[in-house]
């Protein structure tokens, strides 16, 4: 087999514990590749690390965005067979779960080849044939999917099902295998899924959600609303422009930042002839972290406005940045916010309300920052990658 060895004190030889963790890409977007850029940061200093995945890592890029520190040397990168990543690439239609599968496959190939100490795969519930540790962003294995997930042919009859039956066939993947791992949640909400298909507990480990957000005092922020995430239907930016119209027309001159990754074309060009319109309303595409941090931080309000989001990094920045952030009354954004009534909605009528009471109420906004402020700290890189650690070491022999 081989080892890692490191020089440990006096002089003698120790072999560093062998993990492998699976993830299908590690890109410089999204919540599940933050948590895996993350998990290798949090594991390379104790461990002899290697990533079994589809595509190389972008290391600057994927530090840019997340805020890590990751180098060439911190782990192995073990890619899959040419004919296999071949064949996502020719597939007809997206196929997140088929890549997820495809990569616990190469995983477990990996693991026949050269037994690993311990498991890891950081994008939702995997089978490697053994016990493992797998990170639950939303179950694979639930159905229904969540509506705003589903696509055209999912709602062809059968199709879902038959999908996940050859993915399933593809990962070797048993309801026993998917059972017998120690499982993650990014949210009690998603714990709950978790429990609701597969019958089994999980622990609760928030994403790490970068900070460097600078100490800008609440008298120096401008009185208005930053909004983060992708350009996708599926956030309803279209909400967000509706609430600050609202509060607008309740005599209160606040301007309304999404700052966005282009993704959904049509989304948006919707956004855009909003904006157009609203001289109140701009959009930033595709910021530094240096300066979208900066921008964040000159705001004193967040606002979120996707239903049952898993998790949530974006109202977790935005907490972080020490901004009183409102979101919807679903998923996981609850638990991000605490579950205060005051920060919460449901349509853009009562966001408006929840907004007009706290802009006007000068005793809430000290009480809420304070809140804020409390609540950043139990979504940190730190918090993250300790507790992490502790969960790995557990599965080793």
């Amino acid at each position: 087999m081989e080892t890692d060895r490191v020089t440990g004190i006096g002089g003698d030889i120790v072999s560093r514990p062998r993990v492998l963790v699976a993830h299908p890409y590690v890109y410089p977007s999204g919540g599940g590749n933050s948590v895996a850029a993350w998990a290798l940061q949090a594991l390379r200093d104790e461990y002899d690390v290697t990533l079994a995945t589809l595509g190389p890592v972008d290391y600057e890029s994927v530090n840019r965005s997340f805020g890590t520190s990751l180098h060439m040397d911190d782990f192995r990168i073990r890619l899959a067979p040419p004919s296999w990543r071949g064949m996502m690439r020719n597939m007809p239609t997206p196929g997140a779960l088929m890549e997820q599968c495809v990569t616990i496959r190469w995983a477990r190939n990996l693991d026949h080849e050269n037994r690993f100490d311990a498991l890891v795969s950081t994008q939702n519930e995997a089978d490697f044939g053994r016990r493992g540790l797998h990170y639950v962003h939303f179950p694979w294995a639930y159905l229904p999917r969540p509506d705003n997930e589903m696509r055209w042919y999912h709602r062809i009859p059968g199709f879902l099902y038959g999908y996940r039956a050859c993915c399933r066939r593809v990962a070797g993947a048993t309801d026993e295998g998917l059972r017998r791992n120690v499982a993650l949640a990014n949210s009690e909400f998603v714990a709950g899924r978790i429990r609701d298909v597969h019958r089994v507990e999980s622990r609760i480990l928030y994403p790490p959600v970068p900070g460097g957000f600078p100490s800008v005092p609440w008298e120096n922020r401008a009185g208005d609303i930053v909004a983060l995430g992708r350009m996708h239907a599926t956030k309803r930016w279209e909400t967000a422009v509706e609430i600050a119209d609202r509060v607008r027309s309740r005599g209160i001159d606040i301007s309304l930042t999404l700052i966005s990754h282009r993704d959904d074309i049509e989304c948006g060009a919707r956004m855009e002839a909003l904006a157009a319109a609203r001289p109140w309303f701009r959009i930033l595409y595709d910021l530094s972290r240096e300066r979208m941090v900066e921008e964040v931080a000159r705001h004193r309000y967040g606002l979120h406005t996707m239903e049952n989001e898993h998790f949530g990094i974006a109202p977790a920045e935005l907490q972080r940045a020490g901004c009183i952030t409102f979101v919807h009354r679903s998923g996981g954004p609850m638990e991000i916010v605490g579950r205060r009534e005051e920060l919460m909605f449901d349509g853009a009528a009562e966001g408006c309300e929840r907004i007009c009471t706290v802009v006007r109420d000068t005793a809430a906004q000290v009480e809420l920052r304070r809140f804020a402020a409390e609540r950043a700290e139990c979504f940190s890189e730190e918090r993250f990658c300790g507790e992490l650690r502790g969960y790995v070491q557990s599965l080793l022999p």
